[in-house]
């Protein structure tokens, strides 16, 4: 599905379904240069069990036209416009990494007398998310290596183990970074590093909010979740044993588990 704003065309991954404004949307948002088919499992049960679906490709990613957007700010107030354009009113944000700083942000930028904000579900997520300086480098100087260490230290293991047969899931990884702008992955970590919301963004969400991460996650270490849960009285917290951060590849059954138990109670 394409939506406009302007003269801006954007892609959201739908399940060939056309927007239904009777039902709840599920709206699921990617990491630092990814795409929208990082959820292809979890956002397709979604779309053929009574939800909507909205997997959203980022400005500049992938099947999306226009700019990239250098902070989490700008990238939030984005995706409260395509909701407004798609027609969502009932609505369960979902995001990874860089996607679920994009949707807490979002999540308080909602305004409650057009949307109604069922739940906010964050994956791989830490604040503040502080980009180690090696990775920032690399990411500015030579995309290629950046994407190398990423995916090294986005898996808990080297050695394979994949859920599904003939998977591999490092090289799905890597394919989905080159696929995108060279210059994404620089702006992408530029705003996941230079985020200072994140606290007034959570006193502004009152709805259900779970945390999901992977308990060996190098790049968002499980325990800070597990911190910024606990100062939230509606917030919960799923671990997934054997996962690094990309947990939504290593443990796809997982993530949209625990992603049921939460959105479908």
């Amino acid at each position: 599905m394409h939506i406009s704003l302007g003269q801006t065309q954007y892609y959201a991954y739908t399940g060939t379904h056309k927007i239904d404004p009777v039902l709840e949307t599920v709206v699921f948002v990617h990491g630092a240069s990814m795409d929208h088919s990082v959820w292809s499992h979890q956002s397709r049960y979604f779309a053929y069990h009574g939800y909507n679906v909205l997997a959203v490709d980022l400005p500049g990613h992938r099947l999306s036209q226009g700019r990239l957007l250098s902070s989490i700010e700008d990238m939030a107030e984005w995706l409260v416009h395509i909701l407004g354009s798609a027609g969502c009113r009932s609505i369960h944000l979902v995001g990874h990494s860089m996607g679920a700083l994009t949707a807490l942000e979002a999540a308080s930028q909602l305004d409650s007398d057009v949307h109604n904000l069922k739940s906010l579900s964050l994956v791989g997520f830490c604040y503040p998310m502080q980009v180690a300086p090696a990775l920032m480098n690399a990411a500015k100087e030579n995309p290629s290596k950046a994407y190398s260490m990423m995916t090294q230290w986005s898996h808990a293991s080297r050695t394979g183990g994949e859920p599904v047969p003939g998977f591999w899931s490092a090289g799905m990884q890597m394919s989905m970074m080159e696929n995108n702008s060279k210059d994404a992955i620089y702006c992408n970590l530029q705003a996941c590093n230079n985020y200072t919301g994140g606290e007034q963004a959570f006193g502004r969400v009152h709805c259900p909010i779970l945390f999901v991460s992977g308990k060996l996650d190098k790049m968002a270490p499980a325990k800070l979740a597990v911190q910024e849960a606990e100062k939230n009285r509606n917030a919960k917290v799923e671990l997934i044993n054997g996962c690094g951060h990309n947990l939504m590849f290593e443990s796809p059954d997982g993530v949209l588990d625990s992603l049921k138990r939460f959105i479908c109670r």
